[in-house]
């Protein structure tokens, strides 16, 4: 049962991936004559600038999906005619799909923008809420546009039809299609989808470090650092196809270096998120179940954030994880001379209170178990400095609430 559960984010990893091939394949049928159509007609615009075009649009579609989705669904809303359109409007631009997306945006947005002024433990179940909703949307958003940026690029791509070599979209290609055009659709297929999930990943780590920070100011920064590559990379598409694939491909590059690491990190957000957002708690499983957690910094032998289970040992604890999701177990013997449990606003960790190095993260679900984890690893249980300060500063003042009270009540005793 505990493989089962260990090995259930591959399983996320490998539906959605699925899911977005199944789609991109599917979807592509319909969507490649418009699409078709477009890169014919248009014989000013080359073959290489559809190209730059697609892979800009499916650069922002991940950077922020829900954003992109309303902005490019009005905008061809309103140029195939809006209500009045004599044409069938493409899905994008549907406002039974364009009218719930955009309430959603806005709340998110306005959530946003009030956040400095919502307490904290109201503010991270909204965060969680959002997190959770981004994941959904950016599924909405690549399958319902990503087929028709595929289909576009993969018309502009097949051979001239002065040559003789007809342009078809992909349901003609099923019916008996040349093996060049297999092989093109097999290339952009996975190439499109392997673009936009590094990207979306390397972008979601900004949703997740909103759901682990506890300062609203950051959360702040990091919208803004988004909306700015965002817009940055909107004004280059707009002067040139070429100036925005000269910005897209470093920020592919990188997204491509940091995957793993954000991969990681948004495992851990999505635990801390679920546990908030579902209230859940685990009182039944410590001890002597081990306990789910992630390596709290580098140098153990995994990388940090690294998703298993701990259980204590004579000289420590044992870490016991699975690389890359699907490998055979591995066990790290993690030696820690003086264990302290510290207890933070949103998680707990353990660490070695001699060298204050953290060593394992205990998600919100074990918050309320932390006087029975802190026995079981033989821990000395210590708060944070966030929640010492809360602590400190409810305490003073309920001091100035109650102190006239209480010293009446003295006065009265004394008399």
């Amino acid at each position: 049962m505990r493989n089962l559960e260990n090995s259930r984010p591959t399983i996320r990893i490998i539906v959605i991936a699925s899911c977005l091939a199944a789609i991109a394949l599917t979807g592509a049928a319909v969507a490649a004559d418009a699409g078709v159509q477009q890169s014919v007609t248009s014989g000013a615009e080359s073959r290489s600038a559809v190209v730059a075009e697609g892979i800009a649009q499916i650069t922002g579609l991940a950077i922020s999906p829900l954003l992109v989705l309303v902005g490019l669904g009005w905008y061809d809303f309103a140029q195939l005619g809006g209500s009045a359109a004599t044409v069938a409007l493409p899905l994008h631009a549907n406002p039974w799909l364009l009218m719930p997306c955009t309430a959603v945006l806005a709340l998110a947005l306005s959530k946003k923008i009030l956040a400095p002024a919502i307490p904290l433990p109201i503010r991270k179940v909204l965060d969680a809420a959002e997190y959770l909703e981004a994941k959904l949307s950016a599924l909405v958003a690549a399958g319902v546009l990503l087929p028709t940026i595929i289909a576009t690029m993969a018309a502009a791509t097949e051979p001239d039809p002065s040559t003789g070599a007809q342009i078809a979209g992909l349901s003609a290609m099923l019916g008996g299609a040349s093996s060049e055009a297999w092989i093109l659709y097999a290339l952009l297929v996975p190439a499109a989808i392997a673009i936009f999930l590094s990207v979306w990943i390397s972008f979601h780590v900004i949703d997740a470090l909103i759901v682990l920070s506890p300062f609203a100011i950051v959360d702040t920064i990091l919208v803004a650092l988004r909306g700015s590559v965002l817009g940055i990379l909107a004004l280059a598409f707009f002067i040139s196809p070429f100036v925005a694939l000269a910005l897209c491909l470093p920020l592919i590059g990188l997204s491509f270096l940091f995957a793993g690491w954000c991969v990681r990190l948004d495992l851990f957000a999505l635990c801390v998120a679920t546990d908030l957002l579902f209230t859940r708690e685990m009182t039944a499983h410590m001890p002597p179940k081990p306990a789910r957690t992630f390596l709290a910094a580098r140098g153990y032998g995994a990388p940090i954030r690294t998703m298993g289970y701990v259980e204590p040992v004579l000289r420590g604890v044992r870490f016991t994880y699975r690389p890359l999701f699907v490998l055979p177990k591995r066990t790290l013997e993690l030696d820690v001379a003086h264990p302290t449990l510290v207890c933070g606003a949103i998680w707990s960790t353990l660490c070695d209170g001699q060298t204050t190095r953290g060593v394992v993260a205990f998600p919100p679900r074990y918050s309320s178990n932390a006087k029975r984890i802190a026995d079981c690893f033989s821990a000395t249980l210590r708060e944070g400095f966030l929640l010492r300060k809360w602590r400190g500063l409810r305490g003073a003042l309920a001091t100035i609430l109650t102190g006239p009270r209480i010293a009446d009540e003295a006065h009265t005793r004394t008399l």
